[in-house]
């Protein structure tokens, strides 16, 4: 596991659980969470990609 997802992948999980946890009806804060959690994952891609060149 690279560096970038062992710092980043306990935060997504909490981020996930939270998610999960609202009521469907809420979509504008499931939307901010997915949000959150895509840009962490960009991040970690990102992250990821500039590594294979080093």
């Amino acid at each position: 596991m690279s560096p970038a997802r062992a710092h980043y992948n306990p935060v997504i999980t909490n981020l996930l659980r939270e998610h999960d946890r609202l009521p469907h009806d809420q979509i504008e804060e499931r939307k901010r969470f997915q949000r959150r959690i895509l840009f962490l994952m960009n991040a970690i891609k990102l992250e990821e990609f500039e590594q294979s060149f080093t």
